[in-house]
């Protein structure tokens, strides 16, 4: 998005890192919400259905209760939607400045309209499904007269075919923009996919971002069961509900479903590391995914101990156990996203530097020439000679396959990696682009001579 990025500003290497951490904070707020909202949408349209179908006042009561537990009040949307949702779309817009991967901005933000009309869309179903059941009340009323009754029934009838077309299309607009959303975050932890921009439809069916949508899908039904479980059958509130046939049914429903989704996490969480691209494929994230999968076993057997004991001791558990697994889901997001965008953070730090030292110039403040030899002095001399070996290997075993590629050289000094097993890995010294540069100019001429 053009006004986007039209609007942000220069940021340090610092700075970049801070955001970093922002957006990751936005995302475990923003994560959780969208997928619980997701989960108790999803079942409140279910078993409203069911309801209506069977005619069954326990299916329609559970309906509206769950619909009512997510929209608790316009001000959770607000703090765990909105607010983190503008937040992660300026966070990408400054992390992608100057890039050519602009369309994960405008994806982002074709998201954020739809999960507005979404919103006030399932709170209109919210509000309707309790309108409904006052016109119901009213209309059985003895004392009303004919002609009042009447119109009850017909306010009645039009809040019944509204309760129906609010839920569905808020429910579909919910579909759309948490696939957009996705969609857009994995495109861009794809360093090829940036660089190519696929077209729409490649975005929209990259099987990478179906294995993780059918893992998000997943994952909202079982935390939405654990959301369940915790908030009908936790001490405080349980004497509140004194239907027995009530609290089995919600019971018995919430823990088979719990299981059954969260018995398929460990499948859909292979299939989306299946089509990951492989810069993503770090040791980091396989270790995250590793904990991942082993929380859910965790949790799949204190859904399956539940069932078979028919209590519901472990439901608080679960839940943290959830919280905890997204925040594991999260951080391979971000992995993922910081290895795709090694060479944008480069630039962005280059430019933040131009455009320092023009903000310098402007204000007729020297500027202090970079020095390669006097970063070599400070820096590499302590590890590295040019003709003999130290910690480090001598450098003129090393630079002959550098000269001519310097490019390469400036790259391995911003991130270095073991290449000879003979010594031992390079630390990285925190240079900034140009200083790297400088240092790298310097190595390289020096070599010549």
């Amino acid at each position: 998005m053009d006004f986007l990025d039209n609007i942000v500003l220069p940021q340090s290497s610092e700075h970049m890192v801070l955001l970093r951490y922002l957006l990751g904070l936005t995302s475990v707020l923003l994560i959780p919400y969208l997928s619980a909202l997701f989960g108790m949408l999803g079942y409140s349209l279910f078993y409203g259905r069911k309801g209506k179908k069977d005619e069954n006042p326990v299916y329609l009561r559970f309906a509206k209760e769950l619909v009512s537990i997510i929209t608790l009040n316009k001000s959770m949307a607000v703090a765990l939607g909105v607010v983190p949702f503008v937040s992660a779309i300026f966070c990408y817009a400054q992390l992608l400045h100057l890039s050519d991967a602009q369309s994960v901005i405008g994806y982002l933000t074709a998201s954020f309209i739809f999960f507005i009309i979404s919103l006030l869309m399932i709170y209109s179903y919210r509000h309707s499904l309790h309108i409904k059941d006052l016109f119901a009340a009213v209309s059985d009323g003895n004392q009303l007269d004919e002609y009042t009754k009447n119109e009850v029934r017909e306010y009645k009838n039009k809040a019944n075919v509204i309760t129906g077309k609010a839920g569905i299309w808020g429910f579909i607009f919910l579909i759309i923009s948490t696939y957009l959303f996705i969609a857009a975050i994995q495109l861009a932890s794809d360093s090829f996919a940036l660089e190519t921009q696929p077209s729409f439809f490649g975005v929209i069916f990259s099987l990478n971002a179906i294995s993780y949508y059918l893992f998000f899908t997943a994952v909202s039904f079982a935390l939405s069961s654990a959301i369940i479980i915790y908030y009908y059958f936790r001490p405080s509130t349980e004497e509140k509900y004194q239907s027995a046939d009530f609290n089995n049914y919600v019971k018995k429903i919430s823990l088979r479903n719990g299981l059954v989704f969260t018995i398929l996490l460990p499948a859909l969480i292979v299939l989306n590391l299946i089509f990951k691209p492989g810069i993503a494929l770090t040791t980091s994230l396989f270790a995250t995914l590793l904990l991942s999968l082993f929380l859910i076993m965790i949790i799949s057997n204190m859904f399956y101990t539940m069932i078979k004991a028919s209590e519901v001791k472990y439901g608080s558990s679960i839940l943290l156990m959830f919280v905890i697994l997204f925040i594991f889901v999260i951080a391979k997001d971000q992995m993922a996203f910081s290895s795709a965008t090694k060479l944008q953070f480069q630039k962005l730090t280059q430019n933040y530097t131009e455009y320092e030292n023009n903000l310098k110039a402007e204000l007729g403040i020297d500027i202090a020439p970079i020095s390669g030899e006097d970063i070599y002095n400070g820096r590499c001399i302590a590890c590295h000679q040019f003709d003999q070996k130290l910690v480090g290997p001598p450098y003129k075993e090393v630079l002959p396959k550098y000269d001519g590629k310097m490019d390469q050289l400036i790259d391995f000094i911003l991130n270095p990696v073991k290449v000879n097993p003979e010594y031992p890995a390079m630390p990285n010294q925190g240079l900034k682009p140009n200083e790297a540069k400088a240092v790298a100019e310097y190595l390289i001429q020096t070599y010549r001579k």
